[in-house]
């Protein structure tokens, strides 16, 4: 997909400004994140100990049951929320280990294949066979694709190309993840790594901003490319020195 006028970008590389600003967001996010996981985690916790002490006095056939699993439930989903703010406003503490990035990318193709098959997706993979180990937190790594490809396949409802793609430039080993889905608006493309961004009606806004993240802490770079209806490229680029 050839950047041209018609095409919105978001580019790490060539808008230092861009970027600055957006690590003084996270920093600024991160400490905000910090005082919500403190004032808010402890009295939650009171919450859950309580409601699951509810739940053990009263039998299954209690109408009062379904209240206290709509409560567990809500609890379990602000935890939840909690800890993804936390981990897209803090650096991740990475465990380096050397990896093959195909069998990462392989795997994770594995776990969305019941998403791919019923959104009648078709997956190309253009990998390149030299590709050498690269050094990575491999749970942290995995989470970067799994979160652009379920993006990538979100944005083709109605099925679809998703093309990944590996090769090497220079010192970087180079990951691109194309899509055929309706891409992503002009006025939105610099704003998608943005914490609680999102335009989806029950997103949260924490994915893509987590994925940026890491790819940084792993001294990488993740760059955007998208045309509306034309479909949206993501480059993530890993240092392999």
């Amino acid at each position: 997909m050839a950047k041209s006028r018609k095409s919105n970008s978001y580019d790490m590389h060539t808008n230092q400004k861009d970027e600055s600003a957006h690590s003084e967001r996270l920093a600024f996010t991160g400490r905000i994140a910090a005082s919500i996981a403190h004032e808010i985690r402890n009295p939650l916790g009171n919450v859950s100990m309580a409601v699951q002490q509810l739940r053990d006095a009263f039998t299954g056939d209690s109408p009062w049951a379904k209240h206290i699993e709509v409560i567990i439930r809500n609890t379990e989903r602000i935890n939840f929320l909690i800890t993804e703010l936390l981990n897209c406003a803090r650096p991740p503490k990475l465990n380096i280990r050397p990896h093959d990035i195909h069998k990462i990318l392989e795997s994770i193709l594995d776990s969305i294949k019941t998403k791919i098959a019923s959104q009648r997706i078709v997956v190309s993979k253009q990998f390149n066979s030299q590709m050498p180990s690269i050094n990575v937190d491999k749970e942290q790594i995995e989470r970067v694709f799994l979160n652009v490809m379920i993006n990538s396949l979100e944005s083709m409802s109605n099925g679809g190309n998703m093309t990944i793609t590996t090769e090497m430039e220079g010192d970087f080993l180079v990951v691109k993840i194309r899509d055929t889905g309706e891409g992503i608006p002009e006025e939105d493309i610099i704003r998608i790594f943005d914490p609680f961004f999102s335009t989806k009606p029950s997103g949260v806004g924490l994915g893509l901003s987590t994925t940026y993240g890491v790819v940084v802490s792993h001294g990488g770079t993740i760059d955007v490319e998208s045309e509306r209806n034309r479909g949206t490229l993501f480059v993530i680029s890993l240092p392999t020195k």
